[in-house]
């Protein structure tokens, strides 16, 4: 009896050739692949800026006499049109702290005389000295706000006390002096002038704020208030330290 072998077609070659590919790369495909995590980022740190408070009219505090245990009292001088070398040599004489409501141009024309006394600080008292109950609160703003960029470029300092021309003020007044960050609209209680001193109590007491002028009579009415500032046991410190 005789065998008889076949040879497979190449068609029917092929099909096996495919299922043995097919069922190799199976273990591959079913196999589960292994995701590496990825790192986990570590949250970035902000900085936060706390902007400065809106203040408004409400946070503007009128101060006619400092409340102050302190046995001082507190000596100012406005406008700015006239300083001399007697002036500074009794301020420096007597290391009086000085604090000057002067308009910009004014210091800016003696600048090297108002700079050269290191106990002084420079206060907004406006740009053109207008008063302001007759301006609207756009124009006293820009008085107002505009003396401080002034004052702030010919100083280096940052002005914190306002004082209104000729102690003119209104609620409007006090809006745009919280709209330009100032938190003290300061008057007086006590004013030294032309060799007077105008006292209602009959004398110095703590907590005064003294008024007076750069004028030509300055200088001998500076040193009488002065001496009434000794004999009623007071020392003249500066407006800022007590007004923060």
């Amino acid at each position: 009896m005789s065998v008889s072998s076949t040879t497979p077609s190449p068609r029917l070659w092929l099909i096996a050739l495919g299922l043995s590919l097919i069922c190799t790369a199976i273990p591959l495909s079913t196999a589960q692949a292994t995701v590496e995590p990825e790192p986990t980022q570590a949250p970035l740190e902000t900085t936060t800026t706390t902007a400065p408070p809106v203040l408004t009219s409400k946070d503007v505090q009128v101060t006619y006499k400092v409340n102050t245990k302190d046995k001082v009292v507190f000596i100012t001088i406005d406008d700015g049109f006239h300083v001399s070398p007697e002036l500074a040599r009794i301020i420096r004489r007597h290391k009086v702290p000085i604090t000057t409501f002067a308009m910009p141009r004014l210091v800016a024309r003696e600048k090297k005389w108002y700079l050269a006394n290191k106990n002084m600080t420079f206060e907004n008292h406006t740009v053109n000295h207008r008063s302001l109950t007759q301006l609207s609160y756009r124009q006293q703003r820009k008085e107002i706000c505009r003396a401080n960029t002034q004052l702030r470029r010919i100083t280096k300092q940052e002005p914190t006390l306002f004082r209104p021309p000729g102690g003119n003020w209104n609620k409007t007044t006090k809006k745009a002096v919280a709209a330009c960050g100032m938190k003290h609209l300061v008057m007086w209680n006590v004013i030294a002038e032309k060799g007077v001193l105008r006292m209602p109590r009959g004398g110095l007491t703590r907590g005064d704020i003294i008024l007076m002028h750069y004028i030509p009579s300055v200088d001998e009415t500076l040193e009488l208030l002065l001496r009434q500032i000794k004999h009623d046991g007071l020392k003249p410190a500066l407006l800022r330290d007590y007004l923060k």
